[in-house]
């Protein structure tokens, strides 16, 4: 496996995780654990992609981050698959957020 240069948000790769802490670990994070509750499968029904790689990376501040990427490294995000509440406002719970490809937020 050939791991980009950058990744993401132009990220430099630093340590590759164990896809299971999405379900240990990382099952409390704020975003992660969207992951850990709906799955790494893009929501998008016409949609087959899948994060596989658990990634932590070095982002342009110094700073880490942890992102889910696919096969071909593409980043997996999370998204509103209900975007507007009965009162019309937008709702951020997890239980409003799905797994999402980049191609979703195109």
């Amino acid at each position: 496996m050939q791991i980009p240069q950058k990744l993401g948000h132009n990220f430099t790769f630093h340590e590759m995780f164990d896809l299971s802490m999405l379900n240990t670990r990382f099952s409390k994070h704020r975003r992660l654990r969207v992951f850990h509750t709906h799955g790494t499968r893009c929501a998008m029904p016409e949609c087959s992609k899948e994060g596989i790689y658990l990634i932590k990376a070095k982002n342009t501040d110094g700073g880490y981050h942890i992102d889910l990427y696919t096969i071909e490294f593409e980043l997996m995000t999370i998204d509103c698959g209900f975007a507007a509440s009965p009162s019309g406002g937008v709702q951020r719970a997890p239980a409003y957020l799905e797994t999402a490809c980049r191609g979703w937020l195109r």
